[in-house]
């Protein structure tokens, strides 16, 4: 019972088709809390002497077919491909059919060995727990995958554009190379954790696809958003001397991508969005101490052609880099509301 109510949260509609009694299916479809009413009961010889097209209206409200024949069970999963993504879970030779025909074919270990070599899915344990947990453990893996995309996208994308208008008017690369490999590196230790990224319950609720026109919209709006910030900083720093500008610029640009990522690894507001995994803080944190201390300390300043910037310079960084989280904050919200009214 406590697996289906875990499903019913996740949007995950769990029938049942087996051969047995009516009396006996709808016994076990009430006591697991999969049947409330009579009509969520069938059998499938009753079902079948429907119309067609009552069959397509009922096929989905229907949780438990009774007395189904192995060529029943077949058309049934036939039938509700047309709606929804199947997975079946059988066992008997007589469930060999169906399994073929399902998007996803699972069996228990004990099956037999004509549904276990049919089967895409193998479970070691007979517990439907196991398929519900994979679902989550999958719309979690899509959700935070999709929160990388994003950060990485907007952040290059940011960066690109800046170099490339940058450069038409600046007599100097604005960053070094070593400087942008170093940029890369320590934005990316947060980057990393994100596999470890709590997921709120919203986003696991349905199943996700990957919407690429969203995500164009998403990345160029806000790549444009770092962009405005980065000329911002050009114009800032960039008469006063190169290394100056680099120095600054590299500072500014690590702690806005880590910025960055809080506000857009949910597209949900972001004190709605819950606190990131602690890998995640943890690493903010050690990125956010080292791209400051990097140019303090002498050596690894003239390794990587940093000029120590003085505290005003730094106060100006930290305050733009506040307005740039609250801009960011302020664009995405605008941009959710905008995509909801788009047509799929």
């Amino acid at each position: 019972a406590s697996v289906i109510k875990s499903a019913q949260e996740m949007n995950v509609a769990i029938t049942i088709i087996t051969g047995d009694s009516l009396r006996v299916a709808e016994a076990v479809g009430r006591e697991t809390g999969l049947v409330h009413v009579v009509g969520e009961v069938m059998e499938a010889k009753e079902f079948f002497a429907l119309s067609p097209v009552e069959q397509h209206k009922l096929v989905g409200k229907i949780r438990v077919f009774a007395r189904s024949t192995p060529e029943q069970k077949l058309s049934l999963i036939e039938l509700l491909k047309e709606k929804y993504t199947v997975g079946f879970l059988g066992e008997g030779i007589n469930d060999a059919p169906a399994l073929k025909s399902a998007h996803v074919s699972m069996v228990v270990q004990s099956a037999s060995d004509v549904a276990r070599e049919t089967a895409d899915i193998i479970l070691l344990k007979p517990d439907l727990r196991i398929i519900i947990e994979g679902i989550k453990m999958g719309r979690e893996t899509h959700a935070n995958t999709l929160k990388y995309i994003r950060t990485t996208l907007v952040a290059n994308f940011g960066n690109f554009y800046a170099v490339a208008m940058g450069s038409l008017f600046i007599t100097f690369l604005p960053m070094l190379p070593k400087q942008i490999l170093l940029l890369n590196l320590l934005s990316d230790f947060p980057m990393m954790a994100i596999a470890f990224d709590k997921v709120s319950k919203l986003e696991i609720k349905k199943p996700q696809n990957y919407d690429f026109k969203s995500l164009y919209i998403i990345f160029i709006t806000l790549g444009l958003v770092s962009t405005i910030f980065d000329f911002m900083w050009f114009a800032l720093f960039y008469k006063m001397s190169p290394e100056i500008l680099q120095t600054n610029w590299f500072i500014a640009s690590v702690i806005t991508e880590i910025l960055l990522l809080f506000s857009i690894r949910s597209m949900l507001p972001i004190e709605k969005a819950g606190w990131p995994a602690k890998p995640i803080i943890v690493l903010s944190a050690f990125a956010f101490v080292l791209t400051l201390a990097l140019p303090m300390i002498p050596v690894t300043a003239q390794f990587f052609g940093f000029t120590p910037p003085t505290l005003t310079h730094f106060a100006i960084i930290i305050s733009l880099a506040v307005v740039y989280l609250v801009t960011t904050e302020i664009t995405k919200r605008i941009l959710v509301r905008f995509l909801k009214n788009q047509p799929a």
